[in-house]
């Protein structure tokens, strides 16, 4: 790359030091006055129809980065995550580590892991389809919003009836989703550039239990038959009411979450472990230019 990437900073305003650390990121990039540096909450609000960056550096942790990817994917710029949260699995630097890093980021042609997302949208009773279409890079869950209340979701696969669950919940998941809610009630780990699409319930009442991964063209609907109040969440900060009856279809987004990284793409192993506590996890990255 010739010439140096523009950036901008997006925060997560309740994780303490965020905002020390975002002032000193200003300063080292030398951002002038006007330039995109905000919380994930007015990014959110701004609602831009276009961004003037190359890159959205976010500080926070993975949930920074699962909002800021909803404004980022539409207009391909690139994502920087510094980890200030527990996990990090999306996050590429360390906040110690970043200050003195982002010089490197900005200027060398690095190469960009692109993550497939979902879109969910939801279809009333009566056939109708909402004008709304959520875009998920973790995942779409349809359930039930009471606490210790089954709900029972009719599943189909490509327009032919799967079974229906009688559940918490069902997960559509990502590649990347597949490490987060999906993992922690026994689902498998994809490989992160998968564009598979993984369909997981949550705490079955017998029936079928186990995880199903299906091909990236698989177009899954999710249909609540129970009376029960249920909602469809979205990467765990858009919920939506479903009604009796009403649908959610759930496919391929015409997105892409894209992600700068410095490290070589075996390096997700290493990391994988290391951020699940199963081994020493060697967390730094190692560099391909």
């Amino acid at each position: 790359m010739n010439s140096r990437r523009t950036a901008g900073i997006v925060y997560n305003p309740t994780i303490s030091g965020a905002e020390d650390l975002v002032t000193e990121l200003t300063q080292r990039l030398g951002l002038a006055d006007g330039a995109l540096v905000c919380s994930v909450d007015d990014l959110e609000r701004m609602n831009q129809d276009r961004l003037d960056v190359d890159l959205l550096i976010t500080v926070g942790g993975d949930g920074t980065i699962l909002r800021a990817v909803g404004i980022a994917a539409p207009h391909e710029v690139s994502i920087l995550g510094i980890n200030m949260g527990h996990m990090g699995f999306m996050t590429e630097l360390r906040a110690e580590d970043a200050a003195d890093s982002l010089g490197r980021y900005l200027a060398n042609d690095l190469w960009v892991e692109e993550r497939a997302m979902l879109q969910a949208q939801v279809l009333e009773s009566d056939g109708a389809t909402t004008d709304k279409v959520w875009h998920a890079l973790n995942e779409a869950v349809v359930g039930s919003n009471a606490v210790a209340r089954m709900a029972r979701i009719q599943v189909s696969i490509d327009e032919t009836p799967l079974t229906v669950y009688r559940a918490d919940s069902v997960i559509v998941a990502t590649a990347t989703g597949s490490t987060g809610y999906a993992l922690s009630v026994g689902g498998p780990i994809l490989h992160p550039q998968s564009k598979d699409i993984l369909l997981k319930p949550v705490a079955a009442h017998l029936g079928l239990t186990s995880g199903l991964v299906l091909p990236a063209t698989s177009k899954v609907e999710l249909t609540v038959v129970s009376d029960a109040p249920a909602m469809l969440s979205v990467d765990g900060h858009s919920d939506v009411h479903l009604s009796e009856g009403a649908s959610v279809r759930v496919q391929a987004s015409p997105y892409v979450a894209r992600f700068l990284r410095a490290h070589e793409p075996s390096h997700h192993y290493a990391l994988l472990m290391q951020r699940l506590g199963l081994g020493p996890g060697d967390s730094t990255p190692r560099a391909i230019v």
